[in-house]
Formats: structure tokens, sequence, C-alpha cells
């Protein structure tokens, strides 16, 4: 008998991931007002899924987290708060929709893998014909609909290569998970075609992050495997850290690098490096309760870097920690450590939480991570709707009943 409310809920998990389709293809950005839409449509109204059961640490400071960001636009420099709604109202749905569709089991569950399967394996084909041909079909779109020909043909592939580094991030995310679904489900050759596929996007396009994103998740996921429930405590209470020490020993790192080094990194990471720099500087001038939210638009700055004029903070500073501490100071940045901490604690001790699951979780964690880590602004919906799929995709290799 098909519990209450699964009909409903499994409509919405099957639109989700095929509609996720064309979205992703499109570089992302329209997946969260589907996402938005869709979690409005599978709330759940049923007065048990409310039902106080014990008091969840994680969820008490992840609220709270939310909280302090919302309270900290009202001394932002920026003035516009379209990044509120976004932030508050929007991750809140993220997490409901996750909980709704990972909850499904039976036949709305197999349906639902078997579209997360179709996005993945879909997706994958469409960035190999894109990296095999330099982006052929998104540069037709951009010339043709976006009104791009008027531009130089090196800035037209620049804005190709970001649309196709974009639509990479949810294959990226939900590889590790529907490739182990695949192979629970005796389709080892599916599972290793979707590795594959997110290899080849992950390493094309120009995007450096995706490949570094690649390769940390699998290293997290091939350790998880031997150690499931250890590794996920400390890649958790890692990520927290992280969080805590990063604007702290980062510009440290930065001045004692080897200048050979420094040479020879791609010229976006030596941008990136005086990013960090300058942004930690800021923090340093205001570090307990940040500039609020989306101070980063405004607190801007220029340079000269190999004969070009570049801008200090372009809209964010491509660190994940950095923006927490600029935007809300050490009480965001204690709030999310300690969600993280107690998150990572509720995950590991889990009585359902089996191996592929750990694996599945530490691939989407360490991914999600580097992306934010290394390049993506933290405020930004279309990366976060990414993840919300990807978490539904976990809770699906999860254990039916406890562990003895």
């Amino acid at each position: 008998m098909m519990a209450k409310g699964q009909g409903r809920v499994g409509w919405v998990a099957v639109l989700a991931f095929v509609l996720a389709l064309p979205w992703s293809i499109a570089g992302a950005g329209l997946l969260p007002p589907m996402l938005v839409l869709l979690a409005i449509i599978a709330f759940p109204v049923d007065a048990r899924f409310w039902r106080l059961r014990a008091v969840s640490m994680p969820l008490v400071f992840s609220g709270l987290f939310l909280a302090w960001v919302g309270i900290s636009f009202l001394w932002s420099p920026y003035d516009n708060p379209e990044q509120l709604p976004k932030t508050l109202i929007g991750i809140p749905l993220y997490v409901l929709l996750a909980l709704r569709i990972g909850g499904l089991r039976g036949r709305w569950q197999a349906r639902t893998e078997a579209a997360m399967i179709f996005l993945v394996i879909a997706l994958g084909l469409f960035l190999f014909a894109e990296s095999l041909t330099d982006g052929a079909m998104t540069h037709a779109f951009k010339v043709a609909v976006e009104g791009y020909d008027a531009l130089p043909e090196a800035d037209v592939m620049i804005y190709v290569n970001r649309g196709l580094g974009h639509a990479t991030v949810p294959l990226l995310l939900l590889a590790g998970p529907a490739a182990l679904i695949a192979y629970r489900a005796g389709g080892l050759v599916v599972g290793v075609v979707v590795m594959l596929l997110a290899g080849v996007a992950a390493f094309s396009f120009g995007t450096e992050v995706n490949a570094v994103a690649l390769l940390l998740g699998l290293a997290a996921a091939v350790l998880t495997f031997f150690w499931p429930r250890p590794m996920i405590a400390g890649i958790f209470g890692s990520v927290a850290g992280g969080v805590m020490i990063v604007p702290v020993v980062l510009p440290g790192l930065i001045a004692i690098m080897p200048q050979a080094l420094r040479d020879a990194l791609p010229l976006s990471w030596v941008w990136r490096l005086e990013i960090w720099t300058y942004v930690s500087g800021l923090i340093r001038a205001k570090p307990l309760f940040g500039y609020g939210l989306d101070a980063s638009r405004p607190l801007n700055s220029e340079m000269e870097l190999a004969g070009y004029q570049i801008e200090m903070l372009p809209m964010h500073p491509h660190n994940a920690s950095l923006q927490v501490w600029l935007e809300t100071g050490l009480i965001g940045a204690a709030l999310l450590s300690c969600a993280l901490v107690f998150l990572g604690g509720r995950i590991a001790s889990a009585p359902r939480l089996t191996r592929d699951q750990a694996v599945a979780a530490a691939w989407v964690l360490v991914t999600y991570v580097s992306l934010v880590l290394f390049s993506y602004g933290v405020w930004q919906e279309w990366h976060q709707a990414a993840m919300a799929l990807a978490a539904t995709a976990v809770m699906f290799l999860g254990a039916r009943k406890p562990a003895q």
C-alpha cells in the first residue's frame, strides 16, 4: 500500500530530475525557481511530518546561522535585498524537497532513480558532445538567441565555457551517488559510464575547479569506502574547522608560497590569491560581525596583474570560508561550524547508514565544498539547488532497517 502523499511527491521527484536536464544544459541558472515551485507542490500537509520528536542540533544551528545571515543585511553596504528571500526561503525549501523526495520508497523510489539515471546520462552525453565540438551547440545558442554575435569570438567562448562549466556541476554532484545506485541495481556498466562522463566534463571547458572537485571527491569516496563512519565524522569536522581557520592561516600560506610555484599557476588562480589576500585584510578590520550579507559586491578595488586591470573582489571572494567571515563575521562562521559538526555526527551515527550511503555522502560533500572553496559564491542558489538533488540520491542509498 502506498504511503499517504507518495503519489504527489513521486510525481514531483520525477519531474525534478527530468526537467533538471534542460535547465542544467542552459547553465543551471533556472534550477532554483523550478525546485522552489516543486517544493511548494510537495509541501507536507500531514501533521505527522511536523510532529516534534526531539531537538535536532543540526537544525537548531542551521536555523540560527540563516537567521544571523538575514540579520547581517541590516548593516550591509549593499542595498539590494534580493538575496534575502533567495537564501532565507530558498535554502529551507531545498532541504524540505530533498527530505520529501528522499523519503520515497517502493515503486516511486524506483521511478525517481530511473529519472535520476536519465538525467546524469543525458547531461553527460551532452557535455561529452560539447567537449568534442568546442561547445558548438552552446555557441550557436549564445549567438543566435542571446545576441552574443556582436562580441569578439574570444569573449563569446568565455561565456560558452562558463555556461558549460556551470552545467557540469549538477553532473559532478550527482555522479557518485547515481553510479552507486546503478551498481546496487546490477548496472555496473551504467555506473562506470556515469563516472567516465563526469570525468570528461570535469576536465573540459577550461574550468579547473571542476577537475579539482572531481579528484578530491573521488579521494574522499575511496577513503570512506574503507572507514565509513570515521571518515564521515572526520570530513564534516574538517570542513567545520576549515570554516573557522581559513581566514587565519590563508594569508600566511600565500605569503610563504615559493615564487616558482606561483609563476607555474594559471593566471586565474594567481588572481584568486590576490582576491584572498585582499579579503583577508578586510576580515581583520571587522572580524566579529562582518560587513553584512552581500557586502562582497561593493567592497571592491582594482590592481594590475600580468598586464591586466583586475578587480580585487569580483562579486564574491571565490572562497566560501572567506565569504562567510567577510559578510557574517566570527559569529556566522561559528554558527555554521557548529551546524556542520552536529550534522556530521548525526550522519556518522545514523543506524541506517550504509557503506554506499557514506561513500555517496562523502563524494557529494567534498565535491560541493571544493567548488565553493575555490570558485563559486557561497550564496549562489543554482548550486544549492543542484546540491539538493544530489542529497536526495544519497538518501536513497540508506538501509531499509537499522543496523544491528
